[in-house]
């Protein structure tokens, strides 16, 4: 687990996998250091997406895709193609893959392209309490119509204070965005950075206490009754 999809975050990511690979390793043994036991649950969250399947064993399936893959459709990504009715909103049906945890304290991102042809499509990072049926997320919403997509920090129907960050990233249909939750202990923080930003950019931070254990992880859905929405997650 050198390369995350989700791993504690000290800092901006690097533009090569061998700086990944390293600034990864040197964050861990720091995090390890300082806070102990919740490296036991922290240092599980990764996985480099190569070598064409999963390689984090500590990975679930809630609701696996009928379609996805591991290096096929784009080389050292994991690739879904979302099925229709799978909103994260009052229910959740999306697609989500997720590893569980009872850490206190995690900084994950998540770096993705997404194509969409459907009047609501949904996806990005979620930490949810099964026990409690709710959630914090940060999420791309794509649309077909008015802002044609945005950014969304909510729990199970509601928002987690900050606005949405509306449309400014590029055309319609096709968007590419990195995302950025940090929880300390019922404090949530989230960012997000599209295509052309060099620094991450502050969306708000917001209290909700979930119930652990939790699952901590990445999703996506068409959440309208038809249409497609393909994502693909680097890490």
């Amino acid at each position: 687990m050198k390369i995350r999809l989700l791993s504690t975050s000290f800092g901006l990511q690097t533009t090569s996998k061998l700086e990944k690979i390293m600034k990864y390793t040197i964050s861990l043994c720091l995090f390890m250091i300082v806070f102990g036991s919740v490296a036991d649950a922290a240092d599980s969250f990764g996985d480099p997406f190569e070598g064409g399947d999963l390689k984090n064993p500590n990975w679930e399936w809630q609701n696996e895709p009928p379609k996805w893959d591991v290096g096929k459709t784009r080389a050292d990504f994991l690739y879904i193609d979302s099925e229709p009715n799978r909103n994260l909103w009052a229910t959740d049906a999306s697609h989500f893959l997720y590893q569980e945890t009872d850490t206190d304290m995690f900084d994950v991102e998540t770096h993705f392209f997404a194509k969409w042809d459907t009047s609501s499509g949904v996806n990005g990072l979620v930490v949810k309490s099964p026990s409690d049926d709710n959630w914090v997320t940060i999420k791309f919403w794509s649309r077909d119509a008015g802002a044609k997509g945005q950014i969304q920090y909510q729990t199970k129907q509601a928002g987690m204070g900050p606005p949405d960050i509306q449309w400014r990233f590029g055309d319609w249909g096709d968007v590419e965005l990195s995302l950025r939750l940090k929880k300390d202990g019922d404090t949530y923080t989230a960012w997000y950075k599209a295509a052309d930003d060099k620094d991450w950019v502050d969306i708000g931070e917001g209290d909700f206490e979930l119930t652990p254990p939790l699952w901590l992880g990445i999703y996506a859905g068409v959440s309208a009754g038809a249409g497609n929405l393909e994502v693909e997650y680097e890490y």
